[in-house]
């Protein structure tokens, strides 16, 4: 039985609950509505308010539901992430496919992992998110998604141009040269099989990380999408304006301290959904493996 797969799937099950069907329960506040205060006991309490009857995973500092806060942001972080990575395998697998047959493609896939390898991801993404271009623009949470997917295509590309490679140092590629095969056929019935699982399974893995690596930028707060509001004495301030999750340790900081509820539920949310993708990943890994023992 492969158990990462099938724990994985049940696992992404929930996910897709929590995405779709989340917000027709009951318990959950849809319209996000703030709480200033509340009376309990005689008393007045001001939030974050702790975990309760009303709030199953306590309240954040402006008095919104945290579950209902995780449910709404269900869908925004799955499609965020979800198109982070396909823009970042399509331009990968035109670079680390066409590496392998063109050296100016190879040249160009070179210079951009060299490009992007100097130093760390998440500084590279700051640097850029700080632009004023960036900073000030309508379409800011499109900037930040491509900016997010270049900075790991050179990774990727090398990753499926190192898996043909090692590919044709096979005897059965061997074979199919000599055997006068067109270079679809050889990319069909000698590439593709490998690279198919490369690809597939690095894919769902890279979602997990792709999380985790928007979830620091959170704590350091840049945010994928901004609204400025006027402060008093003049100016303005940048604020989040998503729902996604890791923006909910935007005050890490202190809720770490005084509202821990806070920190425990998006930690624990973002921590199930890597975890999901990487048993998806790796029992997708092994089940193909199996496949292939039992057929050889």
């Amino acid at each position: 039985m492969n158990k990462h797969l099938t724990i994985g799937g049940l696992m992404l099950a929930f996910l897709l609950f929590l995405t779709f069907i989340g917000p027709l329960l009951p318990v959950i506040d849809n319209s996000i509505s703030q709480e200033g205060m509340r009376f309990s006991g005689g008393e007045i309490e001001v939030p974050p308010f702790p975990p309760s009857a009303e709030d199953p995973l306590g309240s954040d500092r402006e008095g919104r539901d945290i579950l209902s806060l995780i449910v709404a942001g269900a869908e925004e972080t799955l499609l965020v992430i979800l198109a982070i990575v396909v823009i970042r395998f399509a331009v990968s697998a035109v670079l680390g496919i066409g590496s392998y047959y063109s050296k100016t493609i190879r040249a160009v896939l070179s210079i951009w992992s060299q490009l992007f390898s100097f130093m760390p991801s998440i500084f590279i993404v700051i640097f850029f998110a700080g632009l004023p271009f960036v900073v000030f623009s309508e379409h800011r949470q499109i900037w930040m998604v491509v900016i997010i997917a270049a900075v790991e295509v050179g990774r990727t590309g090398d990753m499926i141009k190192t898996s043909m490679e090692y590919s044709a140092k096979k005897t059965f590629f061997e074979a199919g040269i000599v055997s006068g095969c067109s270079q679809w056929t050889l990319f069909k019935n000698y590439f593709w099989p490998d690279l198919r699982l490369t690809i597939v399974t690095n894919f769902i893995s890279d979602m997990g990380r792709t999380l985790f690596l928007i979830a620091q930028f959170a704590i350091i707060g840049v945010y994928l999408q901004n609204a400025f509001w006027s402060i008093r004495g003049g100016g303005v301030e940048a604020v989040n304006d998503s729902f996604i999750w890791p923006t909910l340790l935007q005050n890490i900081h202190h809720d770490v301290f005084t509202a821990e509820w806070v920190v425990l539920s998006t930690v624990g949310i973002i921590t199930f959904t890597m975890l999901t993708f990487y048993l998806l990943s790796s029992g997708i890994r092994r089940y193909y493996q199996d496949k292939y023992h039992q057929s050889s």
